[in-house]
């Protein structure tokens, strides 16, 4: 069985465009090799209807566990806009340090709304 593959913020909404169906938020996400196979996804409970928690240390962990080379995080917004949030923003800061000191890429933090995804990546933001 092939493994999922992500290799462009594209490819991290296919993976994760089922958020945009949810009606609180959630976070996953997905622990990629540096060919961007999928290793392991993990699927966070939800938060409420406008906020959720980034288990930062809970997802790093995973991602070394696996051995992974990278991570792609993901995020819905249930009231539909997918523009990122001020503390979406501070919150993929801290992320992405944590997971550079460990050595570990953070390649992009995708946001699903009903229609719309937008991608860090894409935004400059990363």
């Amino acid at each position: 069985m092939q493994r999922a593959r992500v290799v462009s913020p594209a490819d991290a909404f296919a993976l994760f465009g089922e958020l945009a169906a949810r009606t609180r938020e959630h976070v996953w996400s997905a622990a990629l090799d540096r060919r961007g196979a999928v290793l392991a996804l993990r699927r966070g409970g939800p938060g409420d209807a406008c906020s959720a928690l980034l288990p930062m240390a809970l997802m790093l962990r995973e991602a070394l566990a696996c051995g992974a080379w990278g991570l792609i995080v993901a995020h819905n917004h249930p009231a539909g806009e997918a523009a990122p949030s001020a503390q979406d923003i501070r919150a993929t800061r801290r992320l992405a340090d944590g997971a550079g000191a460990l050595g570990l890429h953070l390649l992009d933090h995708v946001v699903v709304a009903r229609g719309e995804w937008a991608s860090f990546r894409l935004l400059g933001l990363l």
